[in-house]
């Protein structure tokens, strides 16, 4: 069964960011520059965290997997710059 998650990541150096991002690219749509929607299995969400430990350096990188319900990705807020983000499951008020 797949869920719903927002990961973020915040990475030092310039070719681990390239990377990080090609390959959350695979799982996901980007939300930020730095933060992805991923609706995955758990199988999937496994297989981003194996390919994202492998890129990052972890005494200066961090990836955060945050779960969000249906519920919570409905009452997304965004202020400022608006996508329309509707085909992808997120409404922006």
């Amino acid at each position: 069964m797949k869920a719903n998650f927002l990961v973020g990541y915040d990475i030092a150096d310039a070719k681990r960011l390239r990377k990080t991002a090609q390959t959350m690219q695979e799982f996901g749509y980007r939300v930020q520059y730095s933060f992805f929607h991923c609706f995955i299995s758990n199988r999937q969400k496994k297989r981003l965290i194996e390919r994202v430990s492998k890129i990052i350096n972890k005494e200066e990188d961090q990836i955060i997997i945050i779960p969000i319900t249906e519920k919570q990705l409905k009452e997304i807020e965004s202020i400022g710059i608006k996508e329309d983000m509707r085909h992808h499951g997120i409404i922006i008020v």
